[in-house]
C-alpha cells in the first residue's frame, strides 16, 4: 500500500503546482520590478516575460504582473504608432490575452486610467472602432465586476496614459477638456480610424 501511495504521489506531483523559481530568476524579477522600462536590459526581457508568476514568492507577483503588462502595453503602443492611424478593423482579431489584466490594482499601478462607458461609446463612434478593435489594436482593458447583494454587476474600462498615451485616451482627454469648456485643437488632427 505505501508503494502505491508513493507511485501516485510521483504521478500527480506535476499537478500539485509549479516548482518555485530559482534564485537567479527571483533576483532578475526583483531587478525588473525596480527599474523603469527604459533601463531594463533588453537581452533579458524575453526571459522575464516567460516567468510563471505562480513560481514567484507571493510578495513579487503583483509587481511582476504590473511590469509584464507595462512592457506589453509599450510594445502595443509602439506597434500602433508604427502602423499609422488607419486601422483595418477585424471582427475576428485575436484579443492578446497576455497583455490583459482583470486586476484593477495592477492596471492603476501600471498607468491605466479609467474611462466611463459613455466615453468608450463616444470614442468608438468618433473612430468607428468596435470594442474588439480597441481590445486588439489599442490598450483598452475591460474588467467585469461581479455583482453582490449590495452592488450590481458592472463593466469597467481602462486605457493607458502614463509615459505616453494611447491615441484613444488622447481623444478622450480632449473630449473631456471640451466638455469642461476648454479649447482644444486636437479635433482637427488625424485621429485613428477603423475601417471595415
Amino acid at each position: 500500500m505505501p508503494a502505491l501511495i508513493l507511485a501516485l504521489a510521483v504521478i500527480f506531483a506535476p499537478c500539485a503546482g509549479a516548482a518555485d523559481a530559482d534564485k537567479d530568476t527571483v533576483e532578475m524579477v526583483e531587478a525588473f520590478i525596480k527599474l523603469p522600462v527604459d533601463r531594463l536590459p533588453v537581452e533579458h526581457i524575453d526571459r522575464f516575460v516567460a516567468v510563471d508568476p505562480e513560481t514567484l514568492p507571493k510578495k513579487l507577483r503583483q509587481g511582476f504582473k504590473a511590469k509584464k503588462l507595462e512592457l506589453y502595453t509599450f510594445k502595443q503602443l509602439a506597434h500602433r504608432k508604427k502602423v499609422g492611424t488607419i486601422i483595418s478593423g477585424d471582427d475576428n482579431c485575436a484579443v492578446p490575452h497576455e497583455g490583459k489584466s482583470n486586476e484593477i490594482s495592477v492596471l492603476l499601478m501600471v498607468g491605466y486610467q479609467e474611462i466611463t462607458e459613455d466615453e468608450k461609446i463616444w470614442v468608438g463612434n468618433k473612430t468607428k472602432c468596435t470594442e474588439r478593435d480597441m481590445l486588439c489594436e489599442f490598450s483598452l482593458q475591460v474588467v467585469d465586476e461581479k455583482g453582490s447583494k449590495k452592488k450590481a454587476a458592472r463593466r469597467r474600462y481602462f486605457l493607458y496614459c502614463k509615459a505616453s498615451c494611447d491615441p484613444l485616451m488622447v481623444l478622450i482627454g480632449a473630449h473631456r477638456d471640451r466638455a469642461d469648456g476648454k479649447q482644444t485643437n486636437f479635433f482637427g488632427m488625424g485621429a485613428p480610424v477603423c475601417t471595415r
